[in-house]
């Protein structure tokens, strides 16, 4: 895998500069996530945070059977579209760089990650 740039434009697709976004030294915004079989995010009301939250639910099997791992952001919104705009701003580009992490990391079988809407 050759290194990013720092200057260069960030492989999530965010339009914005690798050294701003995923490349940044700041705290993850996943921090505690880690990557499974499935993953679906969106968000939720949280009643007693009274507001939204980003959340990720994880499967360890590919058709979604069973009862998914729920993550949480820690952040709270008062609204459910600025949730939302934080999870595609954030935490879905961080979603996407777990993904490919894990795809470089398997070595015996397929891997195949895609992004559904």
């Amino acid at each position: 895998m050759t290194k990013i740039s720092r200057n260069a434009p960030c492989p999530c697709g965010s339009g914005r500069k690798y050294k701003k976004c995923c490349g940044a030294e700041e705290q993850s915004h996943v921090d505690g996530l880690t990557a499974g079989i499935r993953m679906k995010g969106g968000v939720r009301f949280d009643e007693h945070a009274d507001g939204f939250v980003p959340i990720v639910h994880t499967w360890d099997n590919v058709h979604c059977e069973g009862e998914p791992t729920e993550w949480c952001s820690p952040e709270v919104f008062p609204t459910e579209e600025e949730a939302m705009n934080h999870y595609k701003t954030y935490i879905r580009p961080e979603l996407q760089r777990l993904m490919s992490k894990m795809e470089n990391e398997v070595s015996d079988g397929t891997f195949i990650h895609r992004r559904l809407e």
